[in-house]
């Protein structure tokens, strides 16, 4: 395991907020709140968290590899506005 790979399941576990969001009729969207621009798809809830585990080591990879600052995942409760 390279210092990436082992640096992104280090920060996959850590607590970030995830939000799901959606219906059945037109599938759910996932997204990480910490993680500007962190954001897949399914076609349910399930499928949508699977997903968003991907797309998190691939946001995380990216900021690694371009010296990206990585944000600390939010303590607390986390505050959302329509």
């Amino acid at each position: 395991m390279t210092d990436i790979e082992a640096e992104i399941k280090r920060l996959s576990k850590l607590g970030y907020h995830r939000l799901i969001s959606g219906e059945p009729s037109e599938g759910y969207l996932a997204e990480v709140l910490e993680l500007e621009g962190c954001a897949t798809a399914g076609e349910t809830p399930e499928e949508a968290l699977r997903n968003l585990d991907e797309a998190m080591a691939a946001w995380f990879e990216a900021a690694l590899k371009r010296g990206i600052a990585i944000p600390e995942p939010a303590t607390g409760r986390v505050l959302l506005s329509a």
